[in-house]
């Protein structure tokens, strides 16, 4: 008998519903004892401008405010030059969308001041008072933009640099995943790059985004010690790295090759899926990394192995495999310093204190 499994209640979409339900109830409440006529625009914006961060709320509260003022704006001077005549608010509509509608072409973020515009300049046909309504427009979400902040500040908060740790945790751990599978194509393995570094660009498309959210939630400059910018970029460069592997990798090590580099290729790649894997943990954790020599001695002897191909250890070599074998060597150089950097950066941002993960 197949037993129906009901679906897993994820903490971080149940937290978001609790603070969304009480923004909703809370602007309703609100514009009630305030009097409004239209309250749901309340209600509307305090759910629209929550979001799951406090940076990503800070955005859509500038947004819709803005969007709202300038929605406002026109919407008055067309209601002011329509006039009662159907025929008239139908010509200045046209007008009217076509600057607002052009403005959220060009801003898609200030989308909602076409909205707004048409709310001003068609909630009242008579247009006996254009400025009231407009004034009653903005009331309405300015309210619901203050609750829906307030909601971020003081309801179960998230702050944008916790997200921001956890995807760049993930992208380490997809950085890993596409090292086993270069490393495998160099020993003749099937593979293919193309899934895993469409999941990756995606995940720093996500990481770009947080990080716009991050300064938000803290206005000013950021100390350079905690600033998460660069943990993102070193990260960015780890996987260009992995990339220009991935294009040695074309073709597999030839036997001889094999032969030479293969026992030293298999510790640094190990030793490099480690390393990420204890920074990604380092980073979840928000604590200092442990010490990284592991990596440095493999990397080490894998270079060692590639320089003695200068000598009697090259013989037979063909110009393509002694290519292939710098590029090698490159790139885990590159590897271990990105690495490196990034070990740096985590421990100023945890600070002395910290505890140490274990590698």
């Amino acid at each position: 008998m197949i037993r129906p499994t009901l679906p897993r209640l994820d903490p971080i979409h149940v937290r978001q519903a609790v603070r969304g339900a009480i923004a909703a109830v809370a602007a309703y409440a609100l514009a009630e004892a305030f009097g409004l006529p239209k309250g749901y625009w309340s209600v509307l914006t305090a759910v629209i401008v929550l979001q799951a961060t406090l940076g990503a709320t800070l955005g859509a509260t500038i947004d819709r405010l803005l969007g709202t003022l300038i929605g406002a704006v026109f919407g008055v001077i067309g209601a002011v030059l329509s006039g009662p005549s159907a025929l008239g608010t139908g010509a200045v509509l046209l007008l009217v969308m076509l600057a607002t509608v052009y403005i959220a072409a060009r801003r898609p973020n200030l989308r909602l001041g076409a909205v707004t515009a048409a709310i001003v300049m068609l909630s009242d046909p008579s247009h006996a008072d254009p400025l009231g309504a407009a004034f009653q427009r903005v009331a309405e979400i300015s309210l619901g933009t203050v609750v829906g902040v307030l909601a971020s500040l003081l309801i179960l908060p998230v702050r944008a640099r916790d997200h921001l740790r956890e995807t760049a945790a993930e992208l380490l751990g997809q950085c890993a995943g596409l090292l086993a599978l270069v490393a495998g194509r160099l020993g003749g393995a099937e593979g293919d790059a193309t899934t895993i570094n469409h999941r990756i660009r995606t995940l720093m498309r996500k990481a770009d985004g947080q990080l716009d959210e991050a300064r938000r939630e803290r206005p000013g400059a950021i100390p350079e010690h905690l600033d998460p910018a660069p943990i993102i970029r070193t990260i960015r460069r780890l996987w260009y790295s992995e990339i220009i592997l991935n294009r040695a990798a074309h073709t597999p090590l030839s036997p001889a090759l094999q032969a030479a580099l293969g026992a030293t290729l298999d510790q640094a790649v190990t030793a490099a899926k480690k390393r990420m894997t204890a920074l990604a943990a380092a980073l979840e954790a928000q604590a200092a990394p442990g010490d990284g020599s592991a990596l440095d001695l493999t990397v080490a002897a894998l270079q060692n192995s590639v320089d003695a191909l200068r000598g009697a250890g090259g013989e037979g070599l063909d110009g393509r495999e002694f290519g292939q074998a710098f590029a090698i060597a490159f790139t885990f150089a590159q590897l271990r310093d990105n690495l490196a950097d990034l070990a740096e950066r985590l421990r100023e941002q945890a600070g002395e204190a910290a505890p140490l993960t274990a590698d």
